[in-house]
């Protein structure tokens, strides 16, 4: 529970130090899509050490991967609400239109990560190392495949 509390005062911190940043005021797309800006970056912050855990590029520490498991597993169904229609096409972000044209497969690949997700805490809850290491290329798969589709290419 400790550890759902922390990512949310994690995530409230993050918010609110890009709210105070803005010199202007936001409309209500662009506050959104800094919310949704934010959780992609805790999530991303939690799966990072879990793909360098899962291609050795550091130590297994199966209360690390648990935690960061979890902490994704928490996060990611969020991202249910963070695409609201007064988001689309505002400001600084990667989403394409698609997202909002074509919803059902968005809620497809969206679903896809979290059952993914849970997927992945329920094998880092384990402790088997060869299980986490396949539910993170699972889970990285169904973020690479979101990406491929409803994400503008970096």
């Amino acid at each position: 529970m400790k550890e759902i509390f922390r990512a949310l005062a994690l995530i409230t911190a993050v918010f609110t130090l890009q709210a105070s940043q803005a010199h202007t005021e936001q409309t209500k797309g662009e506050e959104e899509v800094d919310y949704r800006m934010s959780l992609y970056m805790v999530i991303a912050g939690n799966f990072h050490p879990l793909g360098a855990m899962a291609e050795g590029k550091m130590p297994f520490n199966a209360a690390d991967a648990k935690l960061r498991a979890e902490r994704i597993a928490f996060l990611v169904p969020m991202l249910k609400e963070a695409f609201p229609a007064d988001s689309n096409g505002v400001g600084h972000t990667s989403a394409k239109p698609e997202i909002w044209t074509d919803t059902a497969g968005f809620d497809k690949a969206l679903q896809l990560l979290i059952d993914k997700s849970a997927a992945l805490a329920v094998a880092a809850n384990s402790g088997d190392a060869d299980k986490v290491k396949a539910a993170v290329q699972d889970t990285g798969k169904a973020c690479k495949n979101c990406h491929d589709k409803f994400r503008v290419k970096d």
